[in-house]
């Protein structure tokens, strides 16, 4: 009868045990999550293959972040350059408040919105061209060589991976504003077509 009690006591107490390491993985899976998904740990990305020649359903963008996270590697250098290695061409971040003074000085860059065309119809920078980044490579031409490109999408992955192809294809100035998403909350014009 003891003997039993003592099996059923340490079964409890492995039990009890389990649980309790479950539970402290659990918060530690929890507490890494909210972390990434707040930006805390981890870096810009940069999306090395965003499906070359497929296009963009409604449905994909209808949640764009979760769709730019797919194979991602991290660009960012210590000196806050993102240096995308293609005989010594950079692709250089610059903050939505040095594309809006450059907007509001009318100095002569490009500015390039590799969103889909229902997100651009919903806002976009004032005289920003689409190209999808899905398209790029095939629409290069429609590029001036001349001035310096600044991309953006909408929070960082797409203008991340289009400042990549741009630098891989020749261009030499090229800026990756991140995301429009920011430049909205900063209170900056947008226009929209609808």
């Amino acid at each position: 009868m003891e003997e039993e009690k003592s099996s059923k006591s340490k079964k409890t107490k492995l039990l009890i045990v389990l649980i309790s390491i479950l539970t402290v993985l659990g918060i530690l899976l929890i507490t890494f999550s909210l972390l990434f998904s707040f930006g805390i740990l981890g870096d810009r990305k940069a999306v090395l293959s965003y499906g070359e020649g497929e296009e963009e359903s409604a449905e994909e963008t209808t949640d764009s972040e979760q769709a730019e996270t797919e194979d991602e590697i991290s660009v960012e250098s210590e000196d806050g350059t993102s240096s995308v290695a293609e005989e010594n061409a950079e692709v250089t971040l610059i903050s939505v408040e040095e594309v809006y003074e450059i907007i509001t000085n009318n100095e002569d860059y490009f500015i390039l919105d590799v969103r889909n065309q229902d997100e651009y119809d919903e806002v976009h920078i004032e005289g920003a061209v689409l190209i999808s980044v899905n398209t790029l490579e095939s629409r290069l031409d429609e590029l001036p060589w001349d001035k310096p490109i600044i991309t953006y999408c909408k929070s960082g992955g797409r203008s991340a991976a289009a400042a990549s192809i741009l630098v891989e294809n020749g261009f030499t100035e090229v800026y990756d504003m991140g995301g429009i998403t920011e430049w909205i909350d900063k209170g900056y014009p947008t226009v929209s077509e609808e």
